[in-house]
């Protein structure tokens, strides 16, 4: 192995051990205010959600906080996959990267993607591992920051100081809906929620019904958080059938006119 090859590996190592500090720092977040009031949020975004979605199977990618939520949803065999297994929950679990599932193609009916694209080093193939574990019309659901928002403005002013979620990739809904387009998805909704202010008091906390109520009305699209709900759509091939036009020999050479004796 070549220095320049032993240098990117070393980078791809340690992008991958910081991805994993930010898993652990954003499920410690969620403990405080804020991050259960959003949370919380989340959830009953999720819940209204679910109970339409159909089919064998469930996929979550990783778990920042409780997911109380798939009980609502009418799959009876839900998997969560991490690449680490605390604080995890639900029927079946495993340890896997959401950029590599060790799932086979076209075997999931509905991916949920809780902020898995704010986390991991390489969202757009995690949006491929997405696309090829669902089967075909099976729906991901996305959980992102929404950086058009208060919310985006404390990311920008404190992306340097390395402290968790505003330390994260805040990408906006435009963007994953053109990562998912280029995929041959549908995009199905997408709605922006909780428009509460991006500071943990305990005084502000007990206004969110206020903030959601209002924030709804007046900025609909500057939420701080959002759900994406797109289809995997797959083209069918349709068999052209071959037209046999049988050839008439002419009755009459080129150039003449055919007549009849009477």
């Amino acid at each position: 192995m070549s220095k320049s090859d032993r240098s990117l590996k070393a980078k791809e190592l340690e992008k991958y051990r910081e991805s994993q500090l930010c898993r652990h720092e954003l499920r410690t977040w969620y403990q405080t205010p804020l991050g259960q009031a959003l949370a919380a949020k989340e959830t009953e975004e999720l819940e209204a959600i679910l109970p339409s979605l159909f089919g064998y199977h469930l996929l979550q990618t990783s778990e920042h906080v409780d997911s109380s939520y798939l009980s609502k949803s009418m799959i009876r065999h839900k998997i969560i996959v991490d690449n680490d297994n605390k604080n995890l929950s639900g029927s079946l679990n495993m340890r896997s990267d959401a950029s590599n599932l060790a799932i086979a193609s076209d075997s999931i009916d509905v991916a949920i993607l809780p902020h898995t694209l704010d986390v991991d080093i390489a969202p757009h193939q995690v949006l491929r591992e997405a696309d090829r574990v669902l089967v075909p019309e099976g729906r991901v659901i996305i959980l992102g920051f929404n950086p058009w928002s208060s919310w985006g403005v404390r990311h920008a002013m404190n992306i340097c100081y390395g402290r968790c979620p505003w330390k994260l990739r805040f990408l906006s809904p435009s963007r994953i809906k053109d990562w998912l387009v280029l995929l041959g998805f549908e995009i199905e909704e997408v709605k922006t929620f909780f428009y509460h202010p991006p500071i943990s008091s305990p005084l502000l906390i007990k206004k969110t019904p206020t903030f959601e109520k209002v924030g709804g009305k007046l900025w609909p699209a500057f939420g701080g958080a959002y759900v994406l709900v797109a289809r995997k759509q797959v083209s069918t091939l349709t068999q052209i059938r071959p037209r046999w036009f049988l050839k008439r020999r002419p009755s009459v050479t080129p150039g003449f006119i055919e007549t009849r004796n009477e």
